[in-house]
């Protein structure tokens, strides 16, 4: 028996939003790279199963959760069990398929997966609450996606590569990656991990072109051995099902090391010892901003305005660009190069 029923032949939804869950979902096609319909279709296909507003497979959870508290006694209190799931039912229905006032309506075109969902699947009877009106149960996909932390969003919106990639953590095989520029990278995967802030996600492994330059000895060019890749900036991840990834003792050592000294959205780079002047006023800014901050490892004795720390030049280009004159970099020159020259650029559009 299929589901909702009332869809157009073109199989489009007039989709009400608030006017936060239309900002926020906005928002993700720019930062996700995604075009509205793709992003609503993802939602749609990889985020039921878990929404609070899937009343039907919440019921079955309740239930299921009734059930095994009352042991034995489940049987022969039906009809209490049933009162209980009812008075459950009211609530949901309450809470998520009710009229809500729409500060936007969007028309959505859904694809051939969505609209199979919402048809056919017997599994999930959310007709049975939202009046058989898709749209309704749309909107309340898209408004509880809306209410997630980013991470959150991120998972659900690339589901499919996640999925491919545990599978090829959980089995031990090597993954080809390829990345929104098209560049291709394979590597054994160690985990997916999300960085200090509870942000993004990234997957982090140990770099098979590193593998290979360390076993030939005419080779002159640096691979960083334990890299990590947004997951956000992926494309495609193919698994070699017949090529080994597993990652020994001494390879897991080194990335645990790495993650620990680097964090995870740096560990791809190379450390070395970078020297700082802070102003006063630089010094209260480091002290007070703590994402993505790099660890200081020492400051100068005879100048306390000189603080050391040994991490990617990355990270401290990320993090200190934004002091502008309360931060001077001393060393590597190489440093204070790119940093001279983003200033200039930044300059420039107001000469």
């Amino acid at each position: 028996m299929p589901q909702f029923k009332d869809f157009n032949t073109e199989n489009k939804l007039r989709i009400p939003l608030s006017a936060f869950a239309s900002q926020v979902i906005e928002n993700d096609c720019l930062n996700f790279s995604q075009k509205k319909t793709t992003l609503i279709n993802s939602i749609i296909l990889n985020h039921y199963q878990n929404a609070e507003c899937s009343i039907s497979l919440r019921l079955r959870e309740y239930r299921e959760e009734l059930i095994k508290l009352l042991g034995h006694k489940a049987k022969q209190n039906e009809s209490m069990l049933k009162s209980i799931i009812d008075s459950r039912a009211k609530i949901l229905t309450e809470k998520y398929a009710r009229r809500f006032p729409a500060d936007v309506n969007w028309q959505i075109t859904l694809n051939k997966r969505a609209k199979a969902l919402l048809t056919e699947d017997t599994y999930a009877r959310e007709d049975l609450y939202y009046g058989n009106k898709p749209g309704h149960y749309v909107r309340a996909l898209l408004e509880d996606y809306a209410q997630l932390p980013y991470h959150r969003r991120e998972e659900i919106v690339f589901k499919q590569l996640i999925d491919i990639i545990n599978i090829g953590i959980k089995d031990h095989l090597v993954l080809n990656l390829t990345n929104t520029r098209g560049s291709h990278l394979s590597i054994k995967p160690y985990k997916i991990e999300t960085d200090p802030m509870s942000m993004y996600h990234y997957l982090v492994g140990y770099n098979i072109e590193a593998i290979e330059s360390q076993n030939d000895p005419d080779s002159t060019y640096y691979y960083p051995p334990v890299i990590s890749i947004r997951v956000s900036r992926l494309v495609d991840v193919e698994i070699q099902y017949f090529q080994s990834g597993a990652i020994s003792m001494q390879e897991e050592r080194q990335i645990k090391k790495e993650l620990e000294e680097k964090t995870v959205q740096f560990v791809s780079g190379k450390s070395s010892i970078i020297s700082v002047w802070l102003s006063d006023r630089g010094i209260r800014n480091y002290e007070s901003q703590l994402h993505l901050r790099p660890s200081v490892i020492g400051i100068d004795p005879s100048d306390d305005h000189i603080y050391m720390f040994e991490c990617t030049e990355a990270q401290i280009l990320y993090y200190f660009l934004r002091f502008g004159k309360d931060v001077k970099i001393l060393s590597p020159s190489s440093l204070a190069d790119r940093f001279r020259q983003s200033y200039t650029e930044a300059l420039e559009n107001y000469n």
